[in-house]
């Protein structure tokens, strides 16, 4: 029990890092994706700081995954490493391991694994939650989960739309063209992320980096650049 809690304790530091990253590709701009039927809003809100917030609830049994990333607005070029950090609200869901989501009635106070929770002011995010299990809705789902990001000021404020999309995981033997959501975008470069095992077999640690596309809003007050796809 002691090696475990070691564990733990060893994975949230280096996921809490923003210096420390998996090896990955940039693919751009974010693409968008679907919402799904299952989101449900007014998740908790989790908060950020030393102690990096859980998605699920996890058990020794489950696979575990800690992700990172920074939320960045893309300049007028859009290309990989472009743009500034930009502080955002993220409101995340999955499903659970065996592919079932929590009740997504309004009035039920189920929200299991789902949370909200802001970057720091340089866009920087970390979470924990376990591998989400694939579902069958007549033909299988890759593994994913849930994003929805608004970009906001520093007083949590929104200042453009929010993107809503999917992060899938590499390898997955269901992304597109097997996905059985064909309009789903786990076929775009942008939305898989690669994760790697870190000090346990059944833990896996990614960096998955948001970049937010730019539009021209000069109605909105906040100067010729400023909402978001």
């Amino acid at each position: 029990m002691i090696g475990h809690t070691l564990t733990v304790l060893v994975v949230v530091a280096a996921v809490s890092d923003a210096s420390v990253k998996t090896e990955g590709k940039c693919a751009g701009v974010t693409s968008g994706d679907v919402l799904g039927p299952y989101y449900k809003p007014n998740a908790p809100l989790r908060p950020s700081g030393p102690n990096v917030p859980h998605l699920c609830e996890n058990l020794p049994n489950n696979f575990r995954i800690f992700l990172n990333g920074t939320v960045r607005m893309a300049d007028a070029s859009g290309s990989c490493g472009s743009g500034r950090p930009v502080k955002a609200l993220l409101d995340i869901w999955q499903a659970d391991n065996n592919g079932e989501y929590g009740n997504i009635s309004p009035s039920s106070p189920d929200y299991s694994c789902r949370a909200r929770m802001y970057t720091d002011n340089k866009g920087f995010y970390s979470f924990s939650t376990i591998y989400p299990g694939r579902y069958d809705d007549g033909g299988y789902r890759p593994s994913h989960i849930h994003y929805k990001i608004t970009p906001v000021n520093a007083n949590n404020k929104p200042i453009g739309e929010s993107l809503v999309t999917q992060v899938y995981f590499t390898g997955d033997y269901y992304l597109s063209p097997r996905d059985s959501c064909g309009r789903c975008g786990s076929g775009q470069p942008s939305q898989i992320v690669h994760v790697e095992n870190i000090y346990d077999i059944q833990t896996f640690v990614g960096s998955w980096d948001i970049l937010l596309k730019q539009r021209s809003n000069k109605n909105a007050g906040l100067g010729d650049i400023t909402v978001y796809n």
